[in-house]
């Protein structure tokens, strides 16, 4: 667990501190003054603190600059940048479209937070939520978006990672990448359950027993969908919110994406692609075979992960660290999502 510096949220709320030390880490990075322009914070995701801010190196360009921060009394805390660093840092110059990352700490004392710098990316992110007659989703966009949209995870799941700075295993094989990520999951459950659910003990009761054997161990982003990536002018410019990145098996990447939440009634991947023409194409480029069974599998965990994310919601806003009103919302959907698990596992005993 990473060390929170006590007066981390006080320091978080102030820009204009953040500014001063980012500017003083900046120079102490690259030897060189720095001028920074006004910040902008976005208000996305229930997690990280975004800000987008334009910078000047002395004697260099102005460039476009996003801080995230992931602050101790976040969604998922506590926080590393280093994964989501290590990431872009080995996605650079691949056929995955990801941000440029170009420092990190999780030092808290600097900005009072874990964070990472990267390059603003142009575009907009279309989301699971705007009606299928939307500008934007008719048939040759979705289709041309859609085929980029695969096209990034599988040369996520085919980057090596092996050797790479910021990459360890930590042990996991393809024997054991799923009974890990559900020993994770498992635990958070401890940590952010206010009440018992006995739909999410059947559930990882059923995960236990359904293990299937991973085709490799690949990055996986853990938040691939509709809404986590920027697009300008029919191409995807950018794969955002890499804060779930993790090694693993490359179906979970495939279930998450396969949600029926980011479908939007439209019976599509992410409202872009047919789940046949989604899975043929990510098999003749990933070089593997999706097994229904994995799939499957996959696609009961993500829907629990998505239950316990509702969970941890509710208790972020019930302990008063995060006050923002999405958070208690997000609890109403709770009961839904259980009742979706419910439908994709078997009747006990039978």
């Amino acid at each position: 667990m990473l060390a929170v510096d006590i007066q981390a949220p006080d320091l978080l709320s102030d820009e204009a501190r953040i500014r001063e030390r980012l500017a003083s880490y900046l120079q102490a990075q690259t030897k060189r003054p720095w001028t920074l322009g006004k910040f902008t914070r976005y208000a996305v995701g229930f997690s990280w603190i975004t800000y987008g801010f334009d910078a000047r190196e002395d004697g260099g360009a102005e460039q476009g600059l996003i801080l995230r921060l992931g602050p101790p009394y976040g969604l998922f805390a506590p926080y590393s940048a280093l994964p989501q660093h290590a990431s872009l840092k080995l996605l650079e110059g691949s056929t995955v479209p990801a941000p440029r990352s170009y420092w990190w700490s999780d030092d808290a004392s600097i900005l009072g937070a874990p964070f990472f710098i990267s390059e603003r990316v142009a575009g907009s992110a279309p989301v699971p939520w705007m009606s299928a007659t939307a500008t934007g989703f008719e048939e040759s966009y979705r289709k041309n978006i859609g085929a980029q949209f695969v096209s990034a995870i599988a040369g996520l799941h085919t980057a090596e990672w092996r050797g790479q700075e910021g990459f360890v295993d930590n042990g996991i094989t393809v024997d054991n990448a799923a009974i890990r990520q559900i020993e994770e999951w498992e635990a958070n459950r401890q940590r952010w359950a206010l009440k018992p659910y006995p739909m999410l003990t059947w559930a990882f009761r059923w995960l236990r027993r359904n293990l299937p054997v991973a085709p490799r161990v690949s990055l996986v982003h853990g938040d691939y969908r509709l809404g986590n990536f920027l697009e300008q002018n029919g191409r995807i410019t950018a794969i955002l919110d890499w804060e779930l990145v993790h090694l693993g098996d490359p179906h979970e990447d495939l279930g998450w994406a396969f949600l029926p939440q980011y479908s939007g009634g439209s019976g599509l991947v992410c409202r872009l692609l047919s789940k046949e023409d989604f899975i043929a194409q990510y098999e003749r480029e990933a070089g593997f075979k999706v097994q229904p069974a994995s799939l499957h599998f996959y696609l009961v965990f993500s829907l629990v992960k998505l239950a316990l994310t509702h969970i941890a919601a509710v208790r972020c806003f019930e302990e008063g660290r995060f006050n923002d009103m999405r958070m208690p919302a997000m609890g109403t959907q709770i009961a839904p999502v259980l009742r979706q698990i419910s439908k994709l596992l078997p009747v006990e005993g039978a």
